[in-house]
């Protein structure tokens, strides 16, 4: 009996639907696109205008590395011992005659923990010391020099690092910021506060106050310093959304590249200098040129339609197609009628304690957070204690050991580059830091008998640390929806910041209580953060970035559709009774978070889709039975 033509008809509609959405696949196109991700397409997803832009914020990304870094230089604490009070000739460091060295024979200690901090009296008895002299073989000024930051004060110059890790914590802050008030006018805001606390901390350095008081005053600035620097965050959601998602990868390590130069900039500044407030006043002067930044970087194309604020974002994409050499003369259509729609059915904008409150009720979404936090945290705190502390293994060639450490910073970074890219993110992440933990473990180990392999190892764990903090800032954005994405981030960043806190006082345990204690907690952290990865959804997908956070929950759920049951579809010619009504299948709407505000007619989907959607479910459901 002959087939009905409705019945055939319908077939080889489903069969042409299977067969596109198999080539999109195939050409990296995503079935479903949103319509600011159809204009940033055509108007050049990734041209002359973005890569004009990376490099712009990667400049910028550079001061986040030079205010942290330079910790290591300019509060670093050479080789000292007590000053001894002569008359008759000036005592320092470095052996000047054999008297001299007769009266450092006779009233330092032998020890070397109690040479640094005490005197020998006549009778024998230790007495604190008042006044140091300090090696200027590689150190000439620096704050722990100035201002006798040692013995019982050390915990002094540790609290100045912790200042400059707790203000960052403010990303949050100026993460709900960003997404009130825009990425571009809040990233100038903090570019702002930056140059004022920067020129005001040196003036204030070079007046007559005693040195307790400019300790006060430095401490304050790094707490205000560490609040500007969380620029990145907000710049690296800023690239994550004037590109396509097959650049997300390159927009976040374009700014850890730039970052890791940071280092060396700071470190070349202090090499030729040796003066920590000479090293300042170059990092404040180069700060300067930046405030011209709120002229040069226009605002995010996809953070104005969110925000209603349509006129500006066609502004800003005939400005991108104009740059790229593109047009948009045949996408009036999009630029109007469908971008006007989307901005009439955008989500509804709630207070961020009712949309954080709304992200941790999903539970998908709060199990996803959680192992975030812990792995950021983890990151920053292994990355800060191993990267500020590799310096110290060893009493020589400090600025060397320093630059291998970058060049290995560098080098773990193209690793995230090429396995970010050719592979998923999961399975790297995992790899990257277990073998950070048994990198680190090694340095203890063998750090008395073979220091040099103990060094390769630290340079190692530096290297695996860094691809993993690079693979995780990918991940957090990823994660995320629009709505709350930059809120999202800072939040994440300054969880992450609770590790980095105590990352200075952990590495001093290797001083103060016992040498591989520090890496022993640094290595188990490590490991557990690699177990929690395995619970971490793969974000690697060809979907544009999640816009709601039922979005969020749903993207590590995209099925592809094998060739295999593609071929048996059209070999069967998928045969319907005409008799039969299809059912109408509707989007699940998320009543809870309350983020999508859209009638129950636009989730209608057509039959076909519903029949595709049926077929996916049922290729999943044998795919979890065939993995059991």
């Amino acid at each position: 009996m002959p087939k009905p033509k409705r019945t055939r008809s319908r077939a080889r509609s489903l069969v042409e639907l299977l067969q596109r959405i198999q080539l999109q696949e195939q050409s990296n196109v995503p079935s479903t696109i949103s319509t600011i991700d159809q204009l940033l397409n055509d108007a050049g997803s990734f041209g002359l205008y973005q890569k004009i832009q990376f490099f712009l914020v990667g400049l910028l990304a550079i001061l986040p590395a030079m205010t942290a870094f330079n910790y290591v230089f300019i509060a670093a604490t050479p080789d000292h011992r007590c000053h001894l009070p002569l008359i008759n000739f000036t005592d320092t460091f470095q052996i000047q005659s054999n008297e001299h060295e007769n009266y450092i024979n006779q009233y330092i200690p032998l020890s070397l923990k109690d040479r640094k901090c005490y005197l020998k009296s006549i009778n024998k008895n230790l007495i604190p010391c008042s006044k140091w002299v300090f090696d200027n073989t590689f150190y000439n000024t620096t704050i722990s020099t100035e201002w006798n930051l040692v013995c019982d004060r050390l915990h002094l110059k540790g609290i100045t690092q912790n200042a400059y890790i707790i203000g960052t914590s403010g990303s949050f802050l100026t993460g709900i910021m960003s997404d009130k008030l825009g990425r571009r006018t809040t990233m100038y805001l903090l570019i702002l506060i930056l140059v004022i606390v920067l020129n005001s901390t040196q003036m204030i350095m070079h007046s007559k106050l005693s040195n307790d008081k400019k300790l006060i005053i430095f401490t304050i600035s790094r707490f205000l310093t560490g609040f500007a620097q969380t620029t990145y965050s907000i710049t690296l959601v800023l690239l994550l959304e004037m590109t396509s998602a097959t650049k997300r990868v390159l927009a976040s390590n374009i700014l850890s590249y730039f970052y890791t130069s940071g280092e060396l900039f700071i470190m070349l500044i202090y090499y030729y200098t040796r003066d920590w407030s000479l090293t300042m006043w170059i990092l404040t002067i180069y700060v300067m040129p930046f405030l011209c930044y709120y002229w040069c970087v226009p605002e995010s194309a996809r953070w104005l339609v969110s925000t209603g604020q349509l006129l500006q974002a066609r502004k800003v994409l005939h400005r991108i197609a104009y740059i790229n050499r593109h047009t948009l003369a045949n996408s009036e259509k999009k630029l109007y009628d469908d971008l006007q729609r989307d901005a009439r059915k955008r989500p509804k904008r709630y207070s961020y304690i009712h949309v954080l409150t709304s992200l941790f009720k999903s539970s998908v979404m709060r199990q996803r957070c959680l192992i975030i936090f812990y792995i950021m945290m983890t990151n920053l705190m292994v990355y800060l204690g191993i990267g500020m502390g590799i310096t110290t293994l060893t009493n020589d060639r400090p600025y060397e050991i320093f630059l291998f450490s970058i060049v290995a910073e560098l080098f773990g970074l193209c690793l995230c580059h090429f396995c970010a890219t050719k592979f998923d993110r999961k399975i790297p992440l995992i790899s990257f830091f277990t073998l950070c933990s048994l990198s680190i473990l090694i340095i203890p180990i063998i750090h008395k008998q073979y220091p040099l392999i103990s060094l390769l190892s630290a340079l190692s764990a530096k290297l695996f640390i860094s691809a993993s903090q690079a693979l995780s800032w990918i991940y957090t954005s990823e994660t995320y929806p629009t709505v709350i994405r930059s809120t999202g981030v800072g939040l994440t960043v300054s969880i992450a910041r609770l590790g980095g806190v105590w990352a200075p006082q952990i590495s001093l345990l290797a001083q103060s209580v016992w040498f591989p204690l520090p890496y022993i907690i640094f290595s188990i952290c490590s490991l557990i953060a690699a177990f929690f990865a395995i619970f971490l959804p793969e974000t690697r997908t060809k979907l544009a970035l999640p816009e709601t956070i039922k979005q969020a929950e749903k993207s590590d759920n995209n099925i592809l559709i094998p060739q295999q049951t593609l071929n048996q579809l059209i070999q069967s010619e998928i045969i319907i009774n005409h008799n039969q009504k299809l059912p109408i299948c509707y989007e699940e709407e998320d009543h809870d978070t309350h983020i999508e505000d859209i009638s129950s007619s636009e989730h209608t989907k057509s039959q076909e889709e519903c029949i595709l959607m049926n077929i996916q479910q049922k290729n999943k459901i044998e795919y979890e039975e065939n993995k059991e």
